[in-house]
């Protein structure tokens, strides 16, 4: 990196620091939290969506009561897929060499949140599919994605169904024959090569359980943004009450070394 490169890098990181600290010194006590922090994370239980092949989430409650010793004392035990729920996924998960989440670091994990609502559309087809006209659309009414953005399909079937498995997915069966009946929007690829080759971007994101729609075979937006060294976010919670753009996206990973994938806690700075 040359001298300019890490002064312009150097001024971004500064900028997004007394950004934040503005909000939290000019909030009145408690304001910042009720006014500008959106959660956006579903919790983890056994309702949690995971891809119908995979491990759900499973917690065991191995104490939880009084001691021996006369004391409470509680203790869990949990298991789960990588993938499931609200979570990430890394390079490695679709790209042979991609990175790992603990090769990922902090910063890359946020960014400018961009929402490209098309709830609408997926509400007649459930298995729409973001376009580069989509894309187009958003910029001509809000100005062109700003660098290092996640963007984010919304296609309101999270924010109304979500945990309902069949909602969402298209089926409640699991294992191999849920496959076939999986049906839900997802991003094409033109859209995402686009977003690679003419913007400068995190990642991408959706309130479904995976970027490729529900009918896909091979995954190929996987294949394509996960080569490029950019980053999935997965069964996103609350974007109806996510502004179209203002907002900063942060996301925060599970740390699990050499991890293709991971249950993420996910919020958002309100502008």
């Amino acid at each position: 990196m040359g001298e300019e490169e890490g002064m312009k890098l150097f001024l971004k990181k500064f900028a997004l620091t007394v950004s934040l600290i503005s909000v939290f010194l000019t909030a009145r006590p408690g304001q910042v939290f009720k006014d500008k922090l959106l959660d956006m994370t579903y919790a983890f239980d056994q309702s949690s969506i995971y891809w119908p092949t995979a491990k759900p989430f499973n917690l065991d409650k191995v104490s939880w009561g009084i001691s021996k010793g006369g004391w409470w004392y509680a203790s869990n035990e949990f298991s789960a897929s990588e993938h499931g729920g609200t979570h990430v996924d890394a390079p490695i998960h679709f790209a042979q060499n991609g990175r790992t989440i603990d090769q990922i670091p902090l910063l890359e994990w946020i960014g400018p949140a961009v929402k490209i609502d098309v709830s609408e559309k997926c509400e007649k087809n459930r298995d729409y599919l973001l376009s580069t006209a989509d894309i187009r659309d958003w910029e001509r009414k809000y100005q062109e994605i700003p660098d290092e953005a996640w963007v984010i399909m919304y296609t309101g079937i999270g924010t109304r169904y979500y945990p309902d498995k069949k909602k969402v997915l298209g089926t409640e069966k699991t294992g191999a024959e849920a496959i076939a009946e999986l049906s839900f929007p997802g991003f094409s690829t033109e859209a995402v090569e686009f977003l690679l080759k003419d913007r400068n971007i995190r990642g991408i994101a959706i309130d479904t359980p995976s970027i490729d729609c529900g009918k896909s075979k091979d995954f190929k937006v996987h294949q394509i943004l996960l080569a490029a060294n950019r980053l999935g976010l997965e069964n996103i919670a609350h974007l109806d009450m996510l502004p179209a753009r203002g907002a900063t996206l942060y996301v925060i990973p599970m740390l699990i070394k050499e991890g293709t994938g991971a249950p993420a806690r996910v919020y958002a700075i309100l502008p």
